[in-house]
């Protein structure tokens, strides 16, 4: 036997009721009910530029990495180093090469002076120590009083480095140089000590350099010089 279906009986609307839902008011300026337009705009605002400081402080926080680390930019102080660099040259100095190995002959660094002042060097007895002061460097917090120096290398350590009229002799061996410079008629002899660089300007006349206060400490040496990236029509690679 089939079970009759029972319709439910009808309940009758009243006046305020309704089976559609009613429209949502909104505030002025379309946002939700009774929240002032100036209050949303505050809120934009604020929001806006805590955008712009986060970007501000990621981009400086990157700056001071590349600084520390990376790359650092050097001005020429001085004509010691003329032709290959004149005074007022920006360049880019190369400061991670030096983590994995030594300067070599012929390179051109940028060292803090005095170099034999155990205060310029590098402070710190392992990689995270050394890092710290590097990065402290950057903040103008250490080494503040240290001058940077630019030369070029022309005896490591075990060297024997001779002038004879201005002409350079390395180990006894006319030293061939594949970059311009200004010669002078100066005579000497040093040996160079391991953990240390003998530094001489290109311009030899116009030099203060290892001839005259000694060997460049590897602790004081900062970078390479990469390349001259100022003015823009000496651009050029070291």
């Amino acid at each position: 036997m089939t079970q009759d279906l029972q319709e439910e009986p009808y309940a009758e609307q009243g006046p305020d009721e309704s089976v559609w839902p009613r429209p949502q008011t909104t505030g002025s300026g379309g946002g939700p009910p009774g929240e002032p337009k100036e209050h949303r705009t505050r809120e934009h605002w604020i929001a806006l530029i805590l955008e712009f400081a986060v970007l501000f402080i990621i981009a400086l926080v990157i700056a001071i990495y590349l600084q520390a680390f990376a790359i650092k930019p050097f001005m020429i102080p001085s004509p010691s180093m003329e032709p290959t660099l004149q005074e007022g040259d920006r360049v880019l100095v190369d400061r991670t090469t030096y983590h994995f190995r030594e300067p070599r002959r012929g390179e051109v660094v940028v060292f803090r002076f005095d170099p034999n002042n155990t205060a310029n060097w590098t402070q710190g007895s392992n990689g995270f120590t050394r890092s710290l002061d590097l990065l402290a460097e950057i903040l103008n917090i250490t080494h503040q009083e240290s001058l940077q120096f630019i030369k070029r290398v022309v005896g490591v350590g075990g060297d024997t480095v001779e002038l004879r009229d201005g002409a350079l002799y390395v180990n006894g061996e006319p030293y061939e140089a594949e970059y311009e410079y200004v010669q002078d008629d100066d005579n000497g002899k040093w040996e160079v000590p391991e953990g240390t660089v003998m530094v001489m300007g290109d311009n030899r006349p116009n030099s203060n350099d290892s001839r005259r206060w000694g060997f460049v400490p590897l602790q004081a040496v900062i970078g390479r010089g990469m390349l001259i990236w100022w003015p823009p029509g000496r651009w050029a690679t070291l």
